[in-house]
């Protein structure tokens, strides 16, 4: 941090999936002016005069394999709009650990794949980093008492980038929920990605499932609004199309009308279509999470979306799908818009900014690690302003319980003993409950 100019020095590391539409795209607004414009959609406008001279530069951006050249691409792709700003493109295996050493940053964003988040975050808290992480926060309960002890010894803030938490047709359903409804006896939710997130986009899918991917956001949503404690966990998923991809691939192709050698990823792929979990929590509430990475691309939506809450005095739904905006276009098709997620906006001259809540958690813990570095406040005083790890913690045990459920419930159902597995949760362990003594 410089002294005499305030500033934050920002590395990234790992591409991610929205890197040019969000991630990149949000610090290159921070760059060009500050965190101020971002404020309002957190409802946090009322700390731009403190903060608003503070300048955000992005020093170092690293991805694993120089082969890919991804790291060099975003440089350039700063260096566009940024062309005396001296940022590094980096590589290796563990290549946080490089530019923590040589850009010493403030800040450490962390979009590297679901199973290679718990090691660059904690090394950047004991670097004296603070840290923005892509969700999920790590997908196991000892990665995530690790993460929030060091942080808490070090003094320093992770925030997860949970956009869902801050999209505006959910924080009005979900903040109202308990007096428009009262009691809640049920979640539903829905959250889909395109078949092309596992094939094509993630070589790294083996390593995760549809649920920790993208139920997370579910799970934190019904979490902090609802301040929810799980306590059994339910969990059965499907392994046919990806599993057998080598099967299905050339179909998927002849019906898509391309050649099947123009799938990115070949052979089969040792992951789940899909992940159903139920969670009961110490209410009595049931959560139902519906997840999975194989809806058709030609889905009127990029993603499908929905969370619906059934109360003893009404209901309310938030539909992705229902909600947006409906285009067709010669050589695009038909899609439903999520304008809410992203938008993207270009002024006069043909400067491209964004709005949504895909910047506005980004944002909510840019503005944290500001109030406590440069203004001094505690990180008692700032909980509950940001999406923070220990937030994330009954968030992944879920996941991690689910996962193990899962798994188990399918070999057994492989096996012809149905799905008998459930897994007991209290505020430290998991217990997995198999009567079957297998």
């Amino acid at each position: 941090m410089n002294a005499e100019k305030r500033s934050l020095n920002v590395a990234i590391v790992g591409g991610g999936m929205f890197f040019d539409e969000i991630i990149g795209q949000s610090f290159k607004d921070f760059m060009r002016g500050g965190l101020s414009g971002a404020l309002t959609s957190i409802g946090m406008s009322h700390w731009a005069p403190s903060l608003a001279d503070v300048e955000i530069r992005v020093s170092a951006v690293g991805t694993r394999s120089e082969k890919s050249g991804t790291a060099g691409r975003i440089v350039d792709w700063f260096a566009e709009e940024f062309p005396d700003v001296k940022i590094d493109a980096c590589y290796g295996d563990a290549v946080w650990k490089d530019i923590l050493a040589t850009h010493q940053p403030d800040v450490l964003f962390v979009a590297t794949p679901d199973h290679v988040h718990a090691q660059p975050i904690l090394d950047a808290l004991e670097a004296g980093c603070d840290v923005i992480t892509e969700k999920p926060l790590c997908l196991t309960m000892a990665e995530a008492d690790q993460i929030i002890n060091v942080a808490q010894e070090n003094g320093r803030i992770v925030a997860v980038d949970m956009h869902k938490r801050y999209d505006p047709f959910v924080r009005e359903m979900m903040s109202n929920a308990h007096a428009n409804y009262g009691a809640i006896n049920r979640v539903r939710t829905v959250l889909e990605e395109p078949l092309e997130v596992s094939t094509e986009i993630f070589a790294w899918a083996e390593q995760s499932n549809p649920f920790a991917y993208v139920g997370c956001h579910w799970l934190d949503v019904v979490h902090h609004y609802l301040q929810v404690k799980p306590r059994t966990v339910f969990a059965t998923g499907q392994k046919n199309l990806l599993l057998n991809w080598d099967q299905h691939h050339a179909e998927i192709a002849r019906r898509r009308g391309v050649d099947p050698s123009s799938f990115k990823r070949q052979g089969a792929i040792e992951t789940w279509d899909s992940i159903d979990v139920a969670v009961t929590y110490e209410d009595g509430m049931r959560g139902d999470y519906n997840n999975n990475w194989i809806n058709p691309a030609e889905f009127e939506g990029a993603v499908n979306q929905e969370i619906e809450l059934y109360g003893i005095y009404g209901r309310g739904i938030v539909d992705q799908q229902d909600r947006g905006f409906r285009e067709a276009i010669i050589g695009d098709g038909s899609r439903t818009r999520n304008p809410s997620f992203g938008g993207r906006i270009h002024h006069v001259g043909g400067e491209l900014e964004i709005f949504g809540y895909g910047k506005a958690s980004i944002a909510a813990g840019m503005l944290a690690i500001m109030r406590r570095r440069l203004l001094g406040e505690s990180l008692e005083e700032l909980d509950e302003t940001y999406p923070t790890a220990a937030s994330q913690r009954d968030v992944v045990q879920v996941i991690e319980a689910a996962s193990e459920v899962a798994e188990r419930n399918y070999q057994h159902f492989q096996a012809g003993r149905g799905t008998p597995v459930t897994a007991l949760l209290t505020d430290t362990e998991i217990q997995i409950v198999d009567p079957t003594g297998s």
